[in-house]
């Protein structure tokens, strides 16, 4: 009976070992792999960079196509989806971003950008990662800063096959364009001036499509969970905008503003300070860890 007694002891040990082995595996931050490639789009080509968790053979994991705001690049701001995208993968999220026509790696003119063409290449970027290995396909989001948010609002209006969705200071509806669209008619184009970059060309297209969205008539399509992270000092996107994107999305089962206090627009990335840029990351993380 002893000799039973101790033998149903050390598998009872055994089995708590082997238990807590499979969660340390599972808990343990994953190895991942990151590589640029150019995606076919037609007329054009669209640089992208795909980065992917490495799991045990067949395993699958979550994705999010990220998209960048004006005048920047998938790089974005102080790099801060360079970091984002690493932090994903570890916790088990893979990524897809982009740069839009005439931004960053593109070869393309960004005079032939428009809301409803950075929509497009960010569907054609979603179709690009489900079919990559590794990749569960019924578990994809979208998430988009500044006007990157504005995309990824009107994406998980347009589409259904974002499963949720979550925004950094993320744009919504439009400022007085009709001065700008006039200069664009009248010129071809009008020229938008940037601190940190070349101008920009934005064409009659542009502004026509821009002036044509019904805003709250879009975050009504929205049928899917939606995160809207907002610093509470920014004077580039106001904190009220997340309060009335909230109020607009009346169909999304689950919208959520996360403030950062004190926080403005690029959340301190050029400050020297990663503190805000580390807490938006781990917040974007839990998000999509309970959405997807």
């Amino acid at each position: 009976m002893k000799k039973l007694l101790c033998l149903l002891a050390l598998c009872a040990l055994a089995f708590v070992g082997c238990a807590s082995a499979r969660q340390d595996a599972q808990t343990a931050p994953f190895d991942y792999q990151a590589e640029d490639v150019l995606i076919d789009a037609g007329d054009h080509q669209i640089p992208a960079t795909v980065t992917i968790p490495v799991g045990a053979k067949g395993q699958k994991f979550p994705a999010v196509v990220m998209l960048h705001g004006n005048g920047s690049n998938r790089h974005e701001a102080g790099n801060a989806y360079d970091y984002a995208t690493v932090e994903m993968a570890k916790a088990g999220i893979a990524s897809i971003r982009f740069d839009y026509l005439g931004n960053g790696d593109s070869k393309g003119d960004y005079i032939d950008y428009t809301y409803d063409q950075g929509i497009e290449d960010a569907m054609t970027c979603y179709n690009y990662i489900i079919r990559q290995a590794g990749i569960d396909k019924k578990r994809v989001g979208i998430m988009g800063w500044s006007q990157g948010g504005r995309l990824t609002l009107l994406a998980a209006a347009r589409s259904k096959v974002f499963k949720s969705a979550l925004t950094w200071a993320g744009a919504y509806g439009n400022k007085d364009l009709a001065a700008e669209y006039e200069i664009a008619k009248k010129n071809g184009y009008y020229e938008v001036t940037y601190d940190w970059r070349a101008p920009l060309k934005q064409s009659p297209a542009y502004y026509e499509v821009a002036m044509g969205i019904d805003y709250p008539a879009e975050a009504a399509r929205v049928r899917i969970p939606y995160m809207l992270i907002q610093g509470t000092k920014d004077t580039s996107v106001v904190p009220e905008t997340a309060t009335t994107i909230q109020k607009a999305l009346v169909h999304s089962p689950d919208a959520e503003i996360s403030w950062v206090e004190g926080a403005g627009h690029t959340f301190g990335v050029f400050s020297g300070d990663d503190t805000q840029l580390r807490d938006i990351t781990a917040r974007t993380i839990a998000w999509f860890e309970k959405t997807l």
